[in-house]
Order: structure tokens, then sequence, then C-alpha cells
């Protein structure tokens, strides 16, 4: 059995030793990626993230997105429970401010739950070629797309994980509550699910 702590400790230290000039390169290489993918459609409602600390930004996506008339949306972290709402970055009467975890939300009403999403931009620590997931380790979005594991009709919103490439470890384990991602984009490639795409 992998011990996940330790391979979140050491993912982080590696993704958190890259260059400045890297991580840049990056960000716009993998914008260019997801608009190939087609995620960058005018009227489509996009969910996205806040980066943390040495996780992948994603300002230059958004900037894409935004140019090409994509609607973003961003997670809001409940006060109870596990289930994230998301809130419109677009909306003139939010309030940024940090959460109890130092992530900066944007509060709007009304927000949307993750099935009007048409696809989502998902964080991590880690992933496999196959699109498994390791995450920070806190369940959010797992619990907030379990309907896509209880329901195998439902295909929205697309999940697709966005990372380093130095992200990718040979495989991990599988978990009941874990939810598997439709695709990984990193700097260097695209993976669908089960196979390197």
């Amino acid at each position: 059995m992998i011990d996940k702590a330790s391979l979140r400790r050491s993912l982080r230290q590696r993704r958190a030793g890259l260059p400045a000039a890297y991580r840049r390169h990056a960000e716009l290489r993998i914008a260019s990626r997801l608009q190939r993918l087609g995620l960058f459609k005018r009227g489509r409602l996009l969910g996205v993230y806040m980066a943390l600390g040495s996780e992948l930004a994603l300002g230059a996506v958004m900037a894409r997105a935004q140019r090409l008339g994509v609607k973003l949306y961003a997670p809001l972290i409940p006060r109870c429970g596990r289930n994230m709402r998301f809130a419109d970055l677009a909306s003139q009467r939010g309030v940024l401010r940090e959460n109890r975890f130092g992530i900066a939300e944007y509060h709007t009403r009304p927000t949307l739950s993750a099935r009007a999403l048409h696809a989502v931009l998902v964080p991590l620590v880690g992933f496999d070629a196959a699109c498994q997931r390791l995450g920070q380790g806190g369940g959010f979005y797992d619990t907030t797309f379990q309907f896509r594991r209880r329901h195998s009709h439902w295909r929205k919103p697309q999940l697709v994980g966005v990372a380093f490439e130095c992200q990718r470890v040979a495989s991990l384990p599988v978990e009941a509550h874990d939810v598997m991602l439709d695709r990984v984009v990193t700097e260097r490639a695209g993976y669908r699910r089960g196979a390197a795409g």
C-alpha cells in the first residue's frame, strides 16, 4: 500500500522546485492544450480553481477562456460537509476572501451546483497515466463529484486534471470513494482515462 502522506510530501517538493520561468511557460502550454481539447467554447461553464502554494496557476488559462466567451466558476469550500458549490468569477457583486485553508474564494450569489458545469479543471498533487488523482486529502472534489461514480450515464461535467508533468507517478491506489478524472493535461502531454492521449 502506498503511503499517501509521504507521496504527497515528495510530490509537493518536486512541484515547488520548478523555476518560475518554467512554471509560466507550462501554464501557457497547458492553456493551448485545453483550447485544442475544445474546453473554451463560447457560453460554456467552466469550473476553475484558485492556486494555492506551488499548484499550477491558472491565470493564463482563465484569461484565454474568458477572451473566448467561457464563463468561469470557482469552488467554494462549505462550512460543514464537503460538497462544494461554484461561484461566478464575472459577478460584479462578488467578494474575494480567504477560506479556512488560506485559499482565495470569490463569494457570490447565487452559486451553481457541480452538475451545472460543462467541465472542471481539477487541481492535484499527483496523478498516473490512467487519470487516477492524488488530491490534497480533504475529499472535497471526491465528495462533490461522487454522483459521477454512482451514475455511469453522467458525462458532465468533464473532469480535467491540470498539473506539471513532474507530478506523474507510475500508479496510484484506487479507493472506493475516489472519482476518476476524464483527462489530465500537463505541459508535455495529455492523458485520457485508461490510456495516454
